[in-house]
């Protein structure tokens, strides 16, 4: 891998992308941000309608991306964080991966529907980006700080 990642770069086998709508929210509003600022079209997506604590109707927003799509949203999301927002994710850079070698971004659903891309742990839009498989047997996990470099 380069020290600056190439868009033809195999960096991710997917992405799932997820989160909670709650009935005081416009589902709409909520898809469109969403698809429109990490540039995915609103069929990749799907909602699953169910039933909060005291009844009240909740929809859980569902994306499946394939791997060119993922490696775009992850363009998308770094290019537009804000410098701050990058420094954060070097930081706390170990507690974005899975044993498995998953990358997990949290951003905030309500930024999002104002148009801007801000990472948070609450009330977040979450992506899941899967790691590109092989048949051998993984030794090491894949190291994501290679594409913490975009825009830089």
């Amino acid at each position: 891998m380069s020290s600056n990642p190439e868009v033809n770069e195999d960096h991710f086998s997917g992405a799932e992308i997820s989160c909670v709508i709650h009935a005081t929210e416009d589902e709409k509003i909520v898809l469109t941000s969403v698809a429109e600022l990490i540039s995915i079209s609103k069929d990749r997506f799907f909602f699953r309608r169910l039933e909060g604590h005291w009844g009240n109707p909740i929809l859980y927003l569902t994306g499946f991306l394939d791997g060119n799509e993922a490696w775009a949203a992850a363009s998308k999301i770094l290019l537009s964080l804000s410098p701050l927002d990058k420094n954060q994710l070097k930081e706390s850079f170990q507690n974005l991966t899975d044993e498995k070698g998953n990358l997990y971004f949290r951003l905030d659903k309500q930024e999002m529907c104002r148009g801007k891309i801000v990472l948070s742990e609450f009330d977040s839009v979450r992506i899941k980006f899967r790691p590109v498989k092989t048949f051998r047997k993984v030794t090491r996990l894949p190291d994501y700080r290679v594409i913490l470099t975009l825009g830089e």
